[in-house]
């Protein structure tokens, strides 16, 4: 389960990559993809993920500490919605 959820965040990368290379991906594209993560990897259904619920998707640990770190954008431990969204919109933008 945990690999396919692991191929399931590298297509929706893959893809919020190549949609954001103009004007970023819709937002409600990234909310739904944020909520399919959530059913599949938030153990505890607080609505967010915890650094454990994070890394644990991941086989590879540099791999997951690595995106993992990305997404937190405040570095407080957990993954919200407003995160995801933030980061998503900005891949693939030139700052």
């Amino acid at each position: 389960m945990k690999a396919g959820l692991a191929s399931l965040l590298l297509f929706m990368t893959l893809g919020l990559s190549l949609q954001s290379i103009a004007a970023g991906p819709p937002e409600p594209n990234i909310r739904a993809a944020y909520k399919m993560i959530l059913a599949q990897a938030d153990a505890n259904k607080d609505g967010k993920l915890s650094a454990a619920e994070c890394l644990s998707i991941w086989k590879d640990k540099s791999v997951a500490q690595k995106n993992c770190t990305f997404w937190d954008v405040d570095k407080d431990g957990f993954i919200t919605e407003a995160e995801y969204v933030k980061q998503a919109s900005s891949v693939g933008r030139k700052h």
